[in-house]
């Protein structure tokens, strides 16, 4: 018994261990949904601009009803992108989903961007010379910072998307349009998704509307390597509005963020609908001797829970046997019971 103890005590031990390593590479995540019930929302989120919370709703509210209005809400705690040690890190992929609320005018926008640590979060809340711009003011004020952003408006005149990659004083917007329906009745939702494939160095920016089956689609996409641009691995994100002229409010509703590991390349698919402005170098090399450390330690951990177990059941075998053996050995054999000589006894008689 005192070896069954001992090889269940090492499988719970090889089991937290796995998983407080995997844990510590970057399991990384936080959920709001409805912010107001989060505990700890005050801790890890901060608003700029005409942001501010609504407790009756658990929204927030990213616009005032004026014009020109400009709000923000950064998650603080830094997102670890790498992990790994010294030369065998690995890029991971995420995963963002937010819920929000917008009139379908164009001057109203909505955008997600991704800065470095060493951003100045303060600068979520300025406003720029140009009011119909979610992402104006790192052109105005984030100098020397490297950031990737989009931004979009969903109108009856169409839906349009602008990208920014890098150091603002020295890129360009790039501009696209996308189909499809996503119109919001009064009162109605978006919701948004965004995913980030380490693999293939591509971001994809879903869409669907609520009450919707239909999963996801329309969608853009671009082509951006995080890793080359932030060489420590370490990001924060944040969502941005404006309302330009139109004076309407926007709300924010839930706000989701995962980070994954990357899927294997030959499990990567690209796009169904690509789109021109959006389409990845052809030429794209493939590099040698990539690191598949994801892979390579979920076979060692299968092997050795399976030699763990295997040990596990020959012992409980063993203990079974022994405890039949002893049992076999306590069956009480019952006496004979003496014969008596009866020619003795005849003798006896005479």
């Amino acid at each position: 018994m005192a070896m069954l103890f001992k090889a269940l005590g090492f499988m719970f031990v090889l089991y937290f261990k796995i998983h407080g390593t995997m844990a510590a590479d970057g399991n990384f995540s936080f959920s709001f949904d409805g912010f107001a019930k989060s505990p700890s929302f005050d801790k890890d989120v901060s608003l700029f601009g005409d942001s501010k919370l609504v407790s009756s709703t658990s929204s927030i509210q990213l616009t005032d009803s004026v014009s020109g209005s400009v709000g923000g809400v950064v998650y603080k705690k830094p997102i670890k992108l790498l992990q790994g040690k010294e030369r065998r890190m690995n890029s991971l992929s995420f995963s963002t989903y937010f819920s929000f609320s917008m009139p379908n005018e164009i001057s109203d926008v909505l955008g997600f961007v991704m800065v470095p640590t060493s951003f100045d979060l303060s600068l979520f809340g300025k406003k720029d010379n140009s009011s119909s711009s979610a992402l104006g003011f790192l052109f105005q004020y984030a100098k020397n910072e490297t950031v990737v952003g989009f931004e979009f408006d969903v109108s009856s005149g169409g839906n349009r998307a602008r990208i920014l990659m890098g150091r603002p004083e020295s890129s360009q917007i790039r501009n696209l349009s996308f189909e499809g329906d996503l119109m919001m009745d009064n009162g109605g939702r978006l919701s948004c998704m965004v995913e980030y494939e380490a693999s293939s160095k591509r971001m994809m920016v879903r869409f669907r509307k609520s009450g919707s089956v239909k999963m996801y689609d329309p969608f853009f996409s671009f082509s951006v390597d995080l890793e080359e641009l932030w060489k420590g691995g370490e990001f924060m994100v944040g969502l941005t509005s404006t309302n330009g002229n139109s004076s309407n409010e926007h709300f924010l509703h839930s706000w989701r963020f995962e980070i994954r590991h990357p899927p294997p390349m030959w499990m990567h698919s690209e796009p169904l609908q690509p789109y021109e402005a959006m389409e990845a170098d052809s030429s794209r090399e493939e590099e040698d001797g990539v690191e598949r450390n994801e892979c390579i330690w979920g076979m060692l951990g299968i092997l050795v829970l399976g030699a763990v177990c295997g040990a596990l059941g020959a012992v409980l075998a063993l203990c079974i046997w022994t405890i039949c053996g002893v049992r076999r050995s306590m069956v009480v054999v019952p006496e004979e019971c003496p014969v008596k000589d009866v020619s003795a006894i005849e003798e006896g008689k005479k």
